[in-house]
């Protein structure tokens, strides 16, 4: 039998010297090539250097907690592709069940729709009213005269002492007893609702078939999820905040979770940005492309690099790269920023990567777009790569 070949992969196993689109985060940091980032670690120390990205004991796992500088990233560079990484938090439609005050509400104008029970005193009152109705016991008497005329009032069916013989009371009690037998019993008035309920449907089953008919109020105590199980029982279609978010943060895909006011904030970041006049240019250039990886072979060390710069364009020949970069940095004075931006290009080695980008990628200029991402205060700022940065 003939085996079935195997489908190409994707990509590469070993990425040659060259340009290319589209590689995936993953399969570009686990390619070929030492990166800036790791260029950048051996400078904190070749010990550091060695744990994290030859022994690789020391492992820096993608967090699902929200990094805003990816998100605001993403919302400038590749906002199409912001479903894939990120979750944002649903948004609660209008009518959705948000508080135990809101299911209560619902609850009562629900109890106050339905067609009202008979109260345990309304189904008392109806039993009592029977019982009026029925003839009384004839009593047996607390003497012989008492009994005799209680026994003289019994219907001649029941007077069953033959006349001359003489009427004890043991005998009238007797016949007293006979039709106090035939009488119709009264029924219980006392119990719970629904045992008053039973005796009433002993004289009038028909009220109480119509009382089954009819729905019962749903409880109004409990903890927030008897309530929310109650509303369910009566509106199974009924949407609760609570669910939506339960099943937004379980988080089945394993992407980014990005509230509404995170996402709120991106956006103002994102508007800051396109509405700069330089920066909203480069971002939105029509011959722009972003994540563009290459990789090439260092001239000094021989060593295989490889780069991944933000952004590239070609304006007219001119290959321009830049990197965007989130910052908090709302207590510097204006006058110092330009300073202080210098100072955190060096200390963060923001240079040594321009330089590798500007070398393998082939760019005559590259940019630094900074933006402040503390709150309402999303001032931006463009710094060029100079050929003095360029050589530190």
């Amino acid at each position: 039998e003939s085996q079935q070949e195997e489908p190409e992969a994707a990509w590469p196993e070993y990425f040659e010297p060259g340009r290319y689109e589209g590689v995936p985060n993953e399969v570009y940091h686990a390619a070929n090539g030492i990166s800036s980032t790791q260029v950048k670690d051996a400078r904190v120390s070749l010990m550091y250097f060695n744990a994290r990205h030859v022994e690789k004991t020391i492992v820096k796992e993608r967090s699902p907690v929200l990094d805003m500088g990816n998100l605001v990233h993403a919302l400038a560079l590749q906002p199409e592709n912001l479903e894939a990484e990120f979750s944002v938090e649903p948004e609660i439609p209008e009518g959705a069940f948000t508080t135990t005050a809101t299911l209560r509400e619902f609850i009562d104008a629900h109890n106050a729709s339905l067609p009202a029970l008979l109260s345990a005193d309304d189904i008392k009152a109806l039993l009592e009213e029977y019982n009026a109705t029925l003839p009384s016991q004839m009593p047996l008497g607390a003497s012989v005269d008492e009994t005799y005329a209680s026994y003289e009032q019994l219907p001649e069916e029941f007077q069953r002492i033959e006349n001359g013989t003489k009427h004890t009371a043991t005998a009238m009690k007797a016949c007293i007893k006979e039709y106090n037998v035939t009488l119709p019993a009264p029924v219980k008035t006392s119990g719970s609702r629904d045992a008053l309920l039973e005796q009433l449907a002993i004289i009038n089953p028909d009220l109480v078939a119509q009382e089954a008919q009819k729905s019962s109020p749903l409880k109004v105590s409990g903890t927030k999820a008897d309530l929310i199980q109650a509303v369910k029982s009566v509106n199974p279609a009924v949407v609760f905040a609570d669910e939506l978010l339960d099943a937004w943060r379980e988080n089945t895909e394993g992407k980014v979770l990005v509230t509404r006011q995170q996402l709120s904030t991106a956006l103002n970041i994102q508007k800051a940005l396109l509405e700069h006049p330089t920066a909203g240019k480069l971002l939105t250039h029509p011959s722009r492309a972003v994540e563009v990886s290459y990789f090439g072979i260092d001239e000094e060390t021989g060593l295989e690099v490889r780069v991944r710069p933000d952004l590239e364009l070609d304006m007219g020949g001119l290959r321009i790269g830049a990197d965007l970069k989130t910052i908090s940095m709302w207590n510097i004075k204006q006058e110092g920023l330009r300073a202080k931006l210098h100072r955190e290009i060096i200390d963060r080695d923001y240079h040594l990567s321009a330089a590798m980008y500007c070398e393998t990628a082939a760019l005559d200029q590259f940019f630094w777009i900074f933006v402040n991402k503390d709150e309402n205060y999303h001032w931006v700022a463009i710094i060029e790569a100079s050929t003095e940065l360029l050589e530190l």
